[in-house]
């Protein structure tokens, strides 16, 4: 484990070393070209740390939640940040230290003690997001300077989701750290505390609980999951994974490296080699924390061959404060964002900062800590993305962007005008955004954030806003000098209010003037259908459950993180790209040609039955004639690889005959759609005879439709399969539910 190792015992590797390395738990990791195209996560399970887990793989449930630390140029100082591994590009953590829950504590050396509150609180069920929850805490304590409020540690864990334990006992287990010190993860330790007494976690009080000894009389009983490890309860005192001291002497070096599939990964160091890049590839995506891209081309298949990361530009990181506002850095990460606002509206005059205070409330809201940690404020931005939380501010605010071209030549322009259309902004292909100007808010301006979405964090908007209004006072009363209202979430771009904006400019503020700029609100905002945009008691004594260690430590081993035996082949499904159509013809050369092809099969190569469903068999395994849903299966290729078996999967090219969509119980109606066997009828009575006889008093009509709903897939499915006795006996690990249909329907369908 990373944390037993002593400074003096890590090999010293020189500043001028021209490896490309990595650091995880403590051990010094060499990346060799051609990485590319993986991310962190897939990095880290490939290498056996199977306690980071694949959910989402969008950012949005915190389960591949891993800790990074490094030393921040500008500061000169080590920080440490909870990201998402399922987005982070593995060269993106270079230079680097990587933490993941295997680095805290296991069964055989002793659980941390973020780990074991959580199993003695119950705060795991079938704990495949533990992990990523104890992580987010972990990140959080390493990097507060003083014990965290209650507030700051529910805000650390809402990029983390959970569908079946339920979050009251998780905040019960981290509320503990809330109220005791925080020398175990500052540059003191435990035992140099003046008085010699250790700090009790329940209580925040002098108390022996972490004595090098313990006594059964001397433990405290307020509160009777006491004991931070029931096998030493003071393993952890001085054991912490320090940060690696090479790291601290590492100039940073421009990195110039390759993927699978012609990608091309570029780290220059200063603003002049970026633009250089841009001048010989005008198409090349620039990313910082890779949190809208990495989307793009893990879930929507785009391919981006060439990324230039700005991270380590400083021209890009600028964060600077003048009399007539401040200016933002395009590759300023949104957390450092937040908190350099948090400094300026507590040392600036309160009517300057109201747009500063907008921000860091919609900043609270944005997304999950790990999401904040990365995400930079210019990708936010030419993302434009038509449900931007903080694009509406920034119109509002009045603030101006600051454009660069590839010979160096500066250009502003303002906020509002920056947004073209869908996705579509202000830039050339020779340009890259430098930096933002957000302006002072002068005497009685005000500036406020809306947004409105399913849940309260980590939550993209339904719509959301951004407002400002400037009041001066004329005959004794305030009337609006100026003001701007921006939407999100209503139309292709961030929209402004023109008409509502000039009704509002010259009049008194009052309540008649809010009610008709509402009405005239109406005609601005036009939302088209296309628009973007129980608590049980427990029964009995609680006990802590047999997988409880396993699961918070990471060791608890799932589907996906059984061992690959060698020749193991991996499955990527072929899946429909049409919502209803006919299979016309399957070319499937392409994916034979690929690297690593070792077979595909469709509904023709079954041999058994192709029907299949959890109750009634109304489904296919493979799709045989006609599709009926976007992403059915069609048939599944394999590979030696799951990247190889993903990319010949893309490769295979279907031929429709595209079918009029059935989306409503009337168009199933006309088009003579129905299930079959599917007329059930419960009779209980004469039901004729009840109307028959006006003995119904209470009828109740009406009609209800339910639009499409947007999926978020949270448990990845997966199977693992391995045949003995010369395919005689079969064996399978699935993340199935029910078991028994798996076997049911594997015997059916081969045999």
């Amino acid at each position: 484990m990373g944390f037993l190792k002593s400074e003096e015992e890590l090999e010293v590797i020189g500043e001028d070393s021209k490896d490309v390395i990595l650091y995880v738990n403590g051990v010094r990791k060499v990346l060799p070209d051609g990485l590319a195209h993986l991310t962190l996560l897939e990095y880290l399970r490939d290498v056996g740390l199977t306690g980071t887990k694949l959910g989402c793989g969008e950012g949005g449930c915190g389960a591949c939640t891993v800790m990074v630390s490094y030393l921040d140029q500008n500061s000169k100082k080590c920080v440490h940040h909870a990201i998402n591994a399922c987005l982070a590009p593995l060269y993106f953590v270079e230079g680097m230290h990587v933490i993941t829950v295997e680095g805290l504590g296991n069964r055989k050396f002793g659980l941390h003690p973020i780990q074991e509150l959580l199993a003695r609180n119950h705060g795991s069920q079938c704990g495949f997001c533990t992990p990523g929850f104890i992580m987010s805490m972990y990140a959080l304590l390493r990097s507060s300077k003083t014990p965290p409020t209650e507030e700051q540690i529910e805000e650390s864990i809402g990029g983390n989701l959970c569908r079946c334990t339920g979050y009251r006992p998780i905040l019960d287990a981290f509320r503990v750290f809330s109220k005791t010190n925080d020398l175990l993860y500052t540059n003191n330790s435990v035992s140099s505390q003046t008085d010699g007494d250790f700090v009790c976690p329940s209580t925040g009080k002098p108390c022996s609980c972490g004595s090098k000894t313990i006594k059964k009389g001397d433990i405290c009983h307020d509160y009777k999951p006491v004991s931070y490890n029931e096998i030493d309860g003071s393993s952890y005192t001085n054991k912490e994974i320090i940060f690696p001291p090479q790291l601290l002497m590492r100039k940073p070096s421009c990195l110039s490296l390759n993927g699978f599939n012609g990608i091309k990964w570029h780290r220059p160091l200063e603003l002049k080699h970026v633009l250089e890049l841009k001048s010989r590839f005008p198409d090349a995506k620039l990313v910082v924390g890779n949190t809208e891209v990495g989307i793009e081309t893990r879930l929507k298949k785009i391919h981006y061959p060439i990324f230039v990361s700005v991270t380590h530009v400083p021209e890009l990181n600028i964060l600077t404060i003048n009399d007539d506002g401040m200016e933002i850095g395009a590759a300023v990460r949104l957390s450092e964002l937040q908190r350099l606002l948090k400094k300026v509206v507590n040392e600036r005059s309160s009517h300057e900062t109201s747009s500063c205070k907008a921000i860091i409330e919609q900043i609270k809201w944005f997304a999950g800590t790990q999401i904040r940690n990365v995400a930079s404020v210019g990708g936010n931005i030419c993302t434009a993305s038509p449900i931007s939380d903080l694009n509406p501010l920034w119109m509002a605010s009045k603030a101006k962007f600051k454009i660069v071209d590839c010979n160096g030549n500066f250009r502003t322009t303002l906020a509002e005008n920056f947004f073209l259309g869908y996705r579509k902004v202000d830039l050339g292909k020779n340009e890259i955004l430098y930096s933002v100007f957000l302006p002072w808010t002068r005497k009685f301006e005000y500036v406020k954030e809306f947004k409105q979405a399913h849940r309260r964090e980590d939550d993209i908007a339904l719509v959301n806003a951004g407002m400002r209004v400037f009041l001066e006072e004329k005959d004794q009363k305030w009337v609006v000098s100026d003001a701007c209202v921006v939407y999100g979430g209503v139309a292709p771009v961030s929209l402004s209010v023109v008409k509502t904006k000039a009704y509002l400019i010259g009049k008194p503020w009052n309540k008649e003037m809010v009610e008709n700029a509402m009405e005239i609100l109406k005609q601005d905002v036009v939302i088209s259908e296309d628009a973007p945009g129980g608590m049980g008691t427990s029964v009995g004594s609680p006990e802590v459950h047999m997988s409880a260690r396993l699961q918070v430590t990471g060791e608890a081993e799932y589907t996906d993180d059984t061992p690959m035996p060698p020749g193991g082949l991996h499955a990527a499904m072929i899946l429909s790209k049409n919502p209803h159509a006919r299979l016309l013809s399957i070319d499937d050369s392409g994916a034979r040609s690929s690297p690593g092809f070792a077979g595909i099969f469709f509904a023709k190569d079954i041999p058994g039955d192709n029907a299949t469903g959890p109750i009634v068999e109304d489904e296919e395994v493979f799709a045989s004639d006609i599709v009926t849903c976007v992403g059915q299966v069609i048939g599944v290729v394999v590979a030696d690889t799951h990247e190889n078996a993903k990319f010949a999967a893309r490769k295979v090219v279907i031929e429709y005959e595209v079918l009029p969509p059935i989306l409503s119980i009337k168009d199933a109606v006309k088009s003579k759609s129905f299930f079959p066997n599917s007329n059930r009828i419960l009779c209980k009575g004469d039901v004729d005879l009840c109307f028959e006889s006006n003995q119904c008093d209470k009828i109740i009509e009406g009609e209800v439709h339910v639009g499409g709903q947007e999926h978020f897939y949270l448990e990845p499915q997966s199977s693992f399969v391995w045949t003995m006795d010369g395919g005689n006996e079969v064996h399978m690990i699935s993340s199935t539910q029910v078991r028994s249909h798996s076997s049911e329907f594997y015997k059916q369908d081969f045999y």
